[in-house]
């Protein structure tokens, strides 16, 4: 089984899938390499992350590009004062906040500040969220429409190790209880995690996979004390 086979487009708000670039085996997973995962790797500057970054709209333009020409129109600049006009419950409103909002927050990443942006300014991984720190790029998290083992399964052979297993009992937002498994991966710089998500109503909507560079990380913690 390999990524492409489960990680394929579809509409909505899950992921887009075969975000995952093809790596070669090896006997042991490198110390200074990170996982690939559509172009992208984890601890990339943000020059270059951005230098790819795709919005979901508009024919899949870069995202630096969009964000330059919409807030710079006369046009968009007037739509966004008029929909400010008609209050936050505007739904014309929360999505021009919401674009200013992520737009902004590309520019503050590339001068170098901790922010986190949304992934659809990254439409090449879908819905989810990057964190940037220091300029470049800390973690990602996304959700991908793929069963949980099948997911765990080529993550496995992707980062050449065996994860840590777990299930996590909680409560929703229905009070209901419910039990979703989960998989860690611990590499020398890398944090790898999977976890079942479900809806409401206890439905699979598919896997959430999150990676983070530890060591970014904790240079950010230890900058903060």
């Amino acid at each position: 089984m390999t990524w492409r086979r489960f990680f394929v487009p579809f509409a909505a708000v899950v992921v887009t899938a075969a975000f995952v670039q093809a790596q070669p085996q090896n006997s042991e997973h490198p110390q200074n390499t990170q996982p690939t995962f559509k172009k992208h790797q984890i601890g990339e500057s943000v020059q270059a992350f951005f230098s790819i970054a795709r919005i979901a709209e508009k024919n899949g333009m870069l995202s630096t590009d969009y964000c330059r020409l919409y807030l710079n129109d006369p046009k968009v600049k007037k739509a966004i004062e008029k929909a400010k006009k008609k209050g936050k419950d505007d739904p014309s409103a929360l999505v021009a906040v919401m674009t200013v909002e992520g737009c902004h927050n590309i520019r503050a990443a590339l001068a170098g500040q901790d922010v986190e942006v949304d992934l659809r300014f990254a439409a090449e991984f879908g819905s989810g969220s990057a964190q940037f720190v220091a300029g470049r790029l800390a973690s990602v998290s996304f959700v991908v429409k793929a069963p949980f083992n099948d997911v765990v399964e080529d993550m496995t052979a992707k980062l050449n190790a065996k994860p840590q297993q777990d299930v996590e009992t909680s409560q929703n937002a229905i009070g209901a209880i419910v039990k979703l498994r989960r998989a860690n991966w611990t590499l020398p710089n890398t944090l790898v995690k999977v976890s079942e998500s479900q809806s409401l109503d206890g439905s699979n909507i598919g896997t959430e996979v999150s990676v983070t560079d530890l060591a970014i990380m904790k240079q950010r913690k230890n900058s903060l004390n």
